[in-house]
């Protein structure tokens, strides 16, 4: 199976080959999710059968709407259905070139195990529980409390981190700790800003009221 990434034409998102149905027309794809919506089998696939969109009046290959027996070219379809626009297309946060961290430490599983096995039988003391996972605990507690990463940026973050760095505890002063943090809140970061610009993108798409044309026929 083709590991390519294919651009859905109606979401504008980008998907593995195996969530794009099996259509394609004019390097057209279309996820499985927008395919619910509007079914590809659907699609008069043989241009020299279109007929004149009753939208943009223009001979091009119509989809049957999902809500009566009316059809609409692809174009006017993604305007009514999912809205279109002339912007530039910004990343959406599944193309994130950054990964997130893991936890510099590895989690002892068996330790771990046991402790979720006789939950139920008041096993759930500090000395029962892996320290590295007390640990984590720990700093996504901390991180949650200092680091507001929905409005602060990855510089804001650090001079937060600086002015609060003697108050940790030892663990969470270490250099493996710090360079984790660095990365976390680099990722943290990024993610809320491409999911801001993807909303603001969809926020001035250009979107019909999710009915049919002609006869008014909603979702």
């Amino acid at each position: 199976m083709s590991s390519k990434n294919h651009l859905c034409y109606f979401c504008d998102k980008l998907y593995p080959s195996f969530f794009i149905a099996n259509y394609n027309y004019n390097d057209i794809c279309i996820c499985k999710c927008c395919e619910i919506i509007i079914p590809i089998n659907n699609i008069e696939y043989n241009i020299k059968c279109s007929v004149e969109c009753c939208v943009c009046f223009e001979y091009k290959a119509l989809i049957k709407l999902p809500t009566c027996i009316h059809k609409v070219c692809y174009e006017c379809c993604k305007t009514i259905y999912f809205g279109s626009t002339t912007n530039e297309r910004p990343i959406h946060w599944r193309e994130m070139n950054i990964e997130c961290p893991e936890w510099p430490n590895e989690f002892n599983d068996d330790y771990n195990n046991d402790y979720n096995n006789n939950y139920n039988d008041d096993y759930n003391n500090n000395d029962d529980i892996d320290p590295e996972l007390i640990k984590y605990n720990e700093y996504c507690e901390y991180e949650n409390k200092y680091f507001d990463i929905e409005t602060k940026s990855y510089d804001e973050l650090i001079i937060i981190r600086e002015n609060l760095i003697l108050e940790r505890p030892d663990w969470m002063k270490t250099e493996e700790i710090i360079n984790y943090e660095n990365d976390i809140l680099r990722y943290h970061t990024e993610f809320v800003k491409l999911k801001k610009e993807w909303k603001n993108y969809n926020k001035n798409k250009t979107k019909g009221n999710s009915s049919c044309p002609l006869c008014r026929a909603k979702l």
